[in-house]
């Protein structure tokens, strides 16, 4: 009758058991669902940000571009409005007004007056410029309609006189009645807005444009033959009518044609320039879909794993629960209540070595000598030898750090404290692996005494990741992002110290301030990747420059800094003319085009005559490389 009770009940709790263990995978497959889905969506939310970024920028540097080509035309419709009143004037003054502001405009191709009938009358590139009928010309008709004396920006155009491409843009001009005089007109390089979407740095399968307020491509990546086409029929205007000042971002919604996907738009608010991005969603979720595969198996390595582990375990509760049943039933069965337990602690060794065997942590057993009497299959991937091949070797040939210091063994052949007098205690040591390459670990060690033998159990962890997080950690808070000098608060630190131990020896210590000439001209003539390229090239020329004993860091901005121990005011000087005349020839390439850059600096110098702070002689150098560039820029001055 016990039997059968017994019976019963086993049926009732193996099925409630699969049960349980059927109700935890399911759990575990919707938690491991819920984080794949919020991580594509992380990844959509991501590449929605880099595109509002991108179109942000680009337009923001389009009515930029723009202001600059306006102002340029605005100089010379100005002029020619008050031109009537000047006895005089002659065609001559307005072809050198002309060549004048596009000259100091590098983004133009030329500057034209187009007369009141729609021929052209001025061109910069020709002090007797063809006859040339432009009346067919939008932004001709546009003008000639009467259309307020605002910027107009046209479609882009190949030039009848030169066969390129230009984007046309042009202003009425009017005399102080109010009437027609005539059209000026300026030829935009195309390239300025290629440009622009290629220093953007978009993530790979992103597409961008730049386009007119009229529907028209001014430039388009990664295609470079859609300067010119329309784009009345993409998503953007036929569904989002944009207008001036708008910003729009979504996952969703297509701005750009065959794109569907994370994309944004926004409209520069004075001229009215539309900067588009979008990507399609399997390209911004590709990574995403490349890790699908390694979920997939880690699902169904935990769902497996959890379905074993719950049938061990109800093995096990079924075995006690059998055994509990059989001393209730038979006391007097103490032979095979001896037998039982003998296999439960057979099971226990088992389960102990199936422990060591499945660790992810790497683990050793070491006898009193050091010789090596068991390695876990985790030990061995970590090393790269076999088991067998390490077992009854001496662990210096896995472990040479041990063996490094002299206190590693004691005089008895056991390992002494070592600084593990404290068991269970971790340190860092270097591991050798089969090819070699030595790599650094982290080792616990614990130690058992057996019938008078040490034995000794060691816990490995490879912490190479954890070193370089660290070295990863010291770059940014001491290096400087862009040029990899030192930065300013590391600059500083270190320069302190070095002016400390002068003081102390007794020796002078310079210091030198350099600072790029018209480093701002650059930045906003050719835009912000060619600045940063600059001060790359000149953080190479100064950083060749140096002794190993001399400290180099970038203050901020375009102001770098050189500190000169052991080194006089003549030494210091010397070293400056040095520099002036290496940064000289330097030749910086303008991002997407042939031209390119050449860059002087101005250097002011101070010398430690005393005991001083170093921002004292920072401020020393300050001022003398102030007096450097009021003299005129590209040379050096001391202070007094």
């Amino acid at each position: 009758m016990l039997a059968i009770i017994g019976t019963v009940a086993c049926v009732d709790m193996k099925r409630a058991w699969v049960l349980a263990t059927i109700g935890l995978i399911g759990l575990l497959n919707g938690v491991l669902g819920a984080l794949l889905a919020a991580e594509r969506e992380a990844a959509l939310r991501s590449m929605v940000d880099v595109a509002a970024l991108a179109t942000a920028n680009n337009a923001k540097h389009m009515d930029e571009v723009l202001e600059i080509v306006n102002r340029s035309m605005y100089m010379v419709s100005e002029f020619m409005r008050a031109s009537e009143r000047i006895a005089g004037l002659e065609d001559v003054d307005i072809h050198r007004l002309l060549v004048h502001q596009h000259r100091i405009t590098p983004i133009l191709r030329s500057m034209f007056v187009v007369s009141a009938e729609g021929h052209l009358r001025y061109d910069s590139r020709s002090s007797s410029p063809a006859r040339i009928d432009l009346s067919d010309r939008d932004y001709v008709h546009h003008h000639l309609s009467g259309n307020a004396d605002i910027l107009f920006i046209g479609r882009p155009v190949i030039s009848r006189i030169s066969g390129e491409w230009v984007v046309p843009v042009s202003r009425r001009i009017e005399d102080r009645f109010g009437r027609l005089i005539g059209i000026i007109a300026a030829a935009i390089d195309p390239e300025v807005f290629f440009a622009t979407l290629h220093a953007s740095a978009l993530p790979n399968g992103m597409q961008a444009a730049i386009l007119s307020p009229s529907g028209y491509v001014f430039g388009c990546l990664p295609k470079s033959d859609c300067l010119g086409q329309p784009a009345a029929d993409w998503p953007l205007f036929l569904q989002q009518s944009p207008a001036p000042g708008a910003v729009a971002a979504s996952r969703r919604v297509s701005v750009m044609p065959d794109v569907v996907g994370p994309g944004a738009y926004e409209i520069s608010p004075r001229y009215g320039m539309i900067a588009a991005a979008a990507i399609r969603t399997p390209d911004a979720i590709a990574d995403w879909l490349s890790r699908l595969p390694a979920y997939f198996a880690l699902d169904v390595v935990l769902s497996g794993g959890g379905a074993v582990l719950s049938a061990i375990l109800y093995r096990q509760v079924a075995r006690r629960r059998r055994a509990m049943q059989d001393l209730a039933e038979a006391n007097a069965r103490l032979e095979q209540r001896v037998a039982e337990r003998t296999a439960a602690l057979r099971c226990s060794e088992q389960r102990l070595t199936t422990f060591l065997a499945t660790a992810r942590d790497a683990m050793l057993v070491m006898d009193g000598n050091g010789t090596v009497q068991f390695l876990n299959p985790a030990a061995t991937a970590l090393f790269g030898y076999p088991a067998d091949d390490v077992i009854g070797r001496n662990v210096d040939m896995i472990l040479p750090g041990l063996s490094n210091d002299p206190a590693a063994l004691s005089g008895s052949g056991c390992f002494d404290t070592h600084g593990w007098s404290r068991q269970g205690s971790g340190h860092e040591l270097v591991a050798r692996h089969r090819s070699g390459v030595e790599f650094p670990v982290e080792l616990t060690l614990g130690r058992s005494d057996s019938d008078g033998e040490a034995i000794h159990v060691g816990v490995l962890r490879d912490i190479r990741e954890r070193k370089l997080q660290e070295e990863r950690l010291w770059e940014l808070a001491n290096l400087d992002a862009l040029t990899g000098l030192l930065n300013r608060r590391a600059f500083m630190e270190r320069g302190s110290a070095l002016l400390e131990a002068g003081w102390r020896l007794g020796s002078p210590v310079s210091v030198l301030m350099i600072d790029a000439d018209h480093f701002k001209a650059i930045n906003d003539g050719f835009g912000h990747q060619a600045g940063d390229d600059v001060l790359r090239a000149l953080a190479g020329i100064l950083g060749s420059a140096v002794r190993s004993g001399d400290l180099l860091g970038r203050l901020g901005g375009e102001e770098f800094a050189i500190i000169l121990p052991g080194t006089d005011v003549s030494g210091a000087e010397h070293v400056a003319e040095r520099l002036l005349a290496d940064v000289r020839g330097v030749r910086v390439p303008v991002p997407g085009s042939r031209r390119e850059l050449t860059v002087t600096v101005s250097i002011g110098i101070s010398v430690s005559g005393r005991r001083c702070r170093l921002d004292d002689l920072l401020a020393a150098a300050d001022r003398a490389l102030y007096v450097a560039k009021s003299a005129g820029r590209d040379r050096q001055a001391s202070a007094a």
